[in-house]
């Protein structure tokens, strides 16, 4: 294997990048610990506990949301019954947390006994649908454990909720847009009539539907923590988004799969004349994406780096969220479209930057 300036400069980009999140992952981390060794106690006190009430702190760190695992504080009131069901320090994004509360999704298991609440199904919510899940499967395995202690006592046999066939319904019709994806990348010109069909069903399903995409986010999230297979579609989403290009040197996910390339591509073909770009200005343009991601590598290793969803459009696929930040970024990009197609992707994008590397490795 010849080391080419291009590849030399694209393995030692990503390891600076591993590098760049593993320690702000770290000072996250002791951040979160300094949060939670004095919050709860803080919170404790503020709340109005009814006298006789009981206050479980539910952890479970193999159940992950988006940003991290969700512990929970969950209050029973004197006559056994739970009275709340309310967030501990977390590292999830705030706009989502307050999402959840905000639609009553913690108020689920409100009224029901431990031993029903682990029994009682509940659905995720659609637009933080992996942090709800980690939410019910928290509660549900803490309470499971608890009760099996003997620390909970239940007077009858305790059953415990299937997983909601919707989500599974979900999952499934990500699938269905990733093999349709797959076709039209190994045999284009077959899949070419279906083109438009492709690209609708990404924004809808896997942008809209589901907010299932990749990002700066999401792979800090796993070099820093690793796959949460919970969500499985997107783990192999990502493996196949670096190892397709890698193997066949064409892209894929960009192409064929991110949703909000297609809703480029799809605000794009309503205008048939756009602006040419020069040789010139091309070459002064394509510089843009690996200096945004030396941007964001700078301001991991300083360690002040708020929030990666501030840095990308995809956040403006959760219309629920009010993302503002990314929902600004993403409408003025797609205004740009229309002169100048896939002007984010082509010039401004650091994920796909990231996977870009991958074809000169």
């Amino acid at each position: 294997m010849k080391f080419t300036k291009k590849r030399l400069f694209s393995i030692l980009a990503l390891l600076i990048l591993c590098l760049a999140i593993n320690r702000y992952a770290h000072l996250q981390q002791h951040l979160l610990a300094d949060r939670g060794s004095e919050e709860p106690q803080m919170v404790m006190t503020e709340q109005e506990i009814p006298a006789g009430a009981t206050v479980f702190e539910a952890r479970e760190p193999q159940h992950r949301g988006w940003d991290g695992d969700t512990p929970l504080e969950i209050t029973v009131s004197e006559d056994g019954k739970i009275a709340s069901v309310k967030f501990l320090p977390n590292n999830e994004t705030p706009e989502w947390i307050r999402l959840i509360e905000n639609r009553g999704f913690m108020n689920s298991w409100n009224g029901l006994t431990p031993c029903e609440a682990v029994g009682h199904h509940v659905d995720a919510l659609s637009g933080a649908t992996i942090t709800t899940v980690a939410v019910i499967a928290t509660l549900r395995d803490n309470l499971h454990k608890r009760i099996e202690s003997g620390e909970i006592e239940c007077l009858e046999p305790v059953v415990v909720a299937e997983k909601s066939k919707t989500f599974d319904f979900k999952l499934l019709a990500s699938l269905g847009v990733l093999a349709l994806a797959l076709f039209s990348f190994f045999f284009p010109k077959k899949a070419h009539p279906i083109r438009l069909y492709l690209l609708a069903l990404s924004v809808i399903i896997l942008g809209f539907w589901q907010g299932q995409y990749l990002s700066v986010t999401y792979f800090f999230n796993v070099l820093s923590r690793g796959f949460n297979w919970t969500v499985w579609i997107i783990p192999i989403m990502t493996i196949l988004a670096f190892l397709l290009p890698l193997i066949t040197k064409k892209n894929f996910y960009c192409m064929y799969v991110c949703p909000y390339g297609a809703a480029q591509e799809l605000i794009a073909k309503l205008n048939k004349k756009h602006i040419k770009i020069s040789q010139e200005l091309y070459k002064k343009l394509i510089r843009l994406r690996p200096a945004f991601l030396l941007v964001i590598i700078v301001l991991l290793f300083a360690g002040i780096l708020s929030d990666f969803a501030n840095f990308e459009p995809f956040g403006g696929f959760m219309l629920n969220v009010n993302l503002w930040i990314p929902m600004i970024i993403a409408g003025v990009f797609l205004l740009i479209s229309l002169l100048i197609p896939k002007f984010w992707c082509k010039y401004c994008c650091p994920t796909g930057y990231m996977i870009d590397m991958t074809r000169n490795f």
